[in-house]
């Protein structure tokens, strides 16, 4: 199933909050995992009412990446937010941005595994000023999208020197997109500034936010939910068409190989 990371720039645009929406309401099995190099929230925010272990999460799962044995540890990380049914999982993030340096070497081994995973994978990979991001982690990903409130020109374009760098640090560039958060700029100004596609466009919902974040009970039906659902239909749909012209390549490909009589 797809590795999907959502990451920012600068500012809050609601990374996390953006892929808790999507964990909670995309009609496959999906597993949020909390790649932030700053710390995870959902500990401290959505799931702050429940009494739950503080020692699970990336941090014991990126040194079993690295043994190799995090096939056999994952599920001993995980935390079911639809117990028992196991169809959304989270991988709780970092309590403290400084055990982020110890997350680094981890990186590349848990995109690869991620890959490898049946549900849906969504990391919330935060900040990419943030020190040690988790770069590697990206170069794993179907599908990398960048987060952003389009406001005005001047919200967008922190957007820019984030998405050269993803440019020149990802194997290829047709695996980067948009997440829009709110209104303001129209997507096709956003596309035509930016030269990257807008696959989800998320409604601003302050009461729905707050209760992703643990406070009061906000609206899981409200408009933020709802976008969120489309916003399945539009990443899928990006994703096929990825796997279609990655297959249309690679049969060029082998068509190409001269055959040794």
């Amino acid at each position: 199933m797809p590795l999907i990371a959502m990451v920012s720039a600068k500012g809050s645009p609601g990374v996390s909050t953006a892929a808790l929406a999507c964990t909670l309401t995309w009609p496959a099995p999906t597993l949020l995992a909390e790649c932030d190099p700053a710390g995870g929230d959902l500990l401290s925010g959505y799931l702050s009412k429940y009494e739950l272990p503080s020692d699970r999460g990336i941090l014991p799962l990126a040194g079993s990446a690295v043994r190799g044995t995090a096939d056999m540890d994952l599920a001993g990380q995980l935390i079911d937010l639809d117990s028992p049914r196991q169809q959304r999982m989270v991988l709780p993030g970092i309590s403290d941005p400084a055990q982020a340096a110890s997350l680094n070497p981890g990186w590349a081994r848990l995109g690869e595994f991620f890959s490898t995973l049946p549900p849906t994978v969504i990391v919330d990979g935060g900040r990419l000023a943030a020190p040690f991001p988790p770069i590697p982690l990206l170069a794993s990903a179907d599908l990398v999208l960048l987060v952003l409130r389009p406001k005005s020109i001047r919200t967008i374009s922190p957007a820019i020197p984030a998405i050269n760098r993803l440019r020149r640090e990802l194997p290829d560039e047709d695996r980067l997109g948009l997440v829009l958060v709110g209104d303001g700029i129209t997507t096709r100004e956003v596309v035509h500034n930016l030269q990257v596609p807008v696959l989800m466009r998320l409604a601003w919902d302050t009461s729905t936010a707050a209760a992703l974040c643990g406070e009061g009970k906000g609206r899981m039906r409200g408009p933020l939910m709802r976008s969120a659902i489309a916003g399945y239909r539009s990443v899928h749909t990006a994703l096929a068409s990825r796997r279609g012209a990655m297959n249309s390549l690679a049969r060029r490909d082998t068509d190409s190989i001269p055959v040794i009589r």
